[in-house]
């Protein structure tokens, strides 16, 4: 059973077709690169799996289970996690805070408005964990504010991972990172272990061809070409979308 399937994905906005009947098989623990130039609808196919965007037509299949027309917050506890391209996290509380409150959107206790997240253990063991895992463990009652760009990316990772996904779709964690920076998230990603199924957009294609197994180059909101590193590098298709010849 494959992990993630998206079968003829289609979405407007007006006249303008962003994406174009989009066909995509994940097996379990892969490692799958999503690129192309700006433009091409990458970060509009991630929402549209994770559902913060409807389809107009087209299926999107969970390890066997259907979810197009679930809401998005239901989908993690279905065990996908997504971080995102631009970091939002709350920058006067710590770390571990950070952490501790994407636990709390899978916890039933999210329901309770009186609920004192400090008085709440397990959840905090859970997110001092998952931040040693990304190297953060030492930092973690650190103010977010006090931290620099390439530790909120490591943050964010971290945010994803405490929710024990299946399914782990990262939209450009290398966007905006130094090279030591680039590196250390490198390092990170590839020490994730295989049990979870790793789908990464990056617009720079250079950056994170290491990662990849499988390569899917869109264009224009299509599938263009796909199929293993060498074979992506080498399509013609792939030179002209990135050197316009």
């Amino acid at each position: 059973m494959s992990a993630l399937v998206v079968s003829d994905l289609r979405k407007s906005f007006g006249g303008l077709h962003v994406t174009k009947g989009v066909n995509l098989t994940i097996e379990p623990g892969e490692r799958r690169l999503i690129i192309g130039p700006n433009g091409a609808g990458k970060t509009t196919l991630f929402n549209l799996i994770t559902g913060e965007l409807v389809p107009d037509s087209g299926r999107v299949m969970l390890n066997g289970q259907d979810i197009t027309r679930l809401p998005s917050r239901q989908r993690p506890h279905l065990g996908m996690a997504r971080t995102y391209q631009i970091i939002t996290l709350f920058a006067r509380n710590t770390i571990v805070h950070n952490v501790t409150l994407a636990l709390l959107g899978l916890s039933p206790l999210r329901w309770n408005p009186l609920i004192d997240i400090k008085r709440q253990s397990h959840l905090t063991e859970q997110a001092r964990a998952a931040l040693e895992q990304v190297g953060l463990g030492h930092i973690a009652d650190r103010p977010l504010a006090q931290t620099s760009y390439g530790e909120r990316r490591r943050v964010e990772i971290a945010m994803a991972l405490a929710q024990k996904p299946k399914v782990l779709l990262l939209d450009e964690p290398f966007a905006g990172l130094s090279i030591d920076e680039r590196q250390d998230v490198h390092r990170l990603l590839m020490a994730i272990p295989r049990d979870v199924t790793m789908v990464m957009i990056e617009h720079n294609m250079d950056v994170a061809l290491e990662f990849a197994e499988r390569i899917t180059l869109l264009h224009f909101g299509a599938v263009i070409v796909e199929g293993t590193r060498g074979e992506v590098v080498a399509d013609p298709r792939t030179r002209e979308v990135y050197l316009g010849h």
